[in-house]
């Protein structure tokens, strides 16, 4: 658990800091698309244990709907359905790995906010999601006014982590890196809750009958394709990409292959 780990905190505190030293200086990394094009392969980080955007089946592949776009914008990049390589990334890795060199772009269930648009380009937006509560079943936790003096599992790095502390600021918050701890600790009631997007809380609530979604949604934001700052010129081939696909189709048909069950509860993009 990080929260009981400062060393990780300060860590974190260190890259933020370098990767605006970067990009107020200007160093000149080069551009991503430039890279996947001399390479042959255009490198995406992805969640695996984000269902139903990103994880793992049963023979170790990434799928979900991150996944799909990933592999749909490789495939467009170099005419190859296996034009992209997906790397699994987490929320707190994500931009440390875009800047490392280590991918190309990040297609990760990514909120726009403005801290991470300080070094990030963003795309238009994909999908809006809120969060959401997940609770086990037999938990008294009906929403949000029920967490005063209770502990709330979220991930290291997303935005869950600060929203808590401004929405529910007598909740206790507990920090994992990964989903699976966070769930394992509202399991084994370490945590009376977890705060996570919406969707992932639903898809765990049908998967999990011991687990069940609390309250509705709040503090919904748009999730968004990024590159690394100020590479104008990917961020506008992501967006031409993902205007085709909303006009030819293909984007409502990963819509409803990877959300349709969860439409009625969902923000519409």
């Amino acid at each position: 658990m990080s929260s009981r780990h400062p060393q990780i905190k300060k860590a974190k505190v260190v890259i933020s800091a370098v990767l605006l030293l970067l990009v107020s200086l200007g160093l000149a990394f080069a551009d991503g698309l430039e890279d996947a094009r001399r390479r042959g392969k255009l490198l995406v980080g992805v969640k695996t244990d984000f269902p139903p955007f990103g994880y793992l089946d049963g023979s170790g592949t990434i799928q979900g709907f991150d996944a799909d776009l990933a592999r749909h914008f490789g495939r467009k990049l170099f005419d190859d359905p296996l034009g992209a390589e997906l790397v699994p990334v987490t929320s707190g890795g994500r931009i440390p790995f875009l800047y490392s060199g280590w991918i190309d772009v990040i297609i990760a269930s990514m909120t726009a906010t403005e801290e991470r648009g300080r070094v990030l380009e963003f795309s238009v937006p994909y999908f809006t999601s809120g969060s959401l509560l997940l609770v086990t079943k037999e938990s008294p936790v009906q929403g949000l006014q029920d967490l005063a003096g209770r502990t709330v599992a979220v991930l290291a790095g997303s935005v869950q982590e600060r929203d808590l502390a401004q929405i529910a600021p007598d909740a206790r918050r507990a920090t994992f890196e990964k989903l699976p701890e966070a769930v394992a600790a509202l399991r084994h009631k370490r945590a009376d809750a977890l705060a996570q997007d919406d969707l992932f809380v639903l898809a765990a609530a049908k998967a999990n009958p011991d687990l069940r979604a609390a309250g509705r949604a709040f503090l919904p934001r748009p999730y968004v394709i990024a590159v690394r700052k100020g590479e104008a010129r990917f961020i506008d081939w992501v967006n031409a990409q993902l205007g085709r696909m909303r006009s030819d189709g293909t984007f409502q048909h990963l819509w409803q292959t990877h959300f349709g069950e969860f439409e009625a509860r969902l923000f519409k993009p």
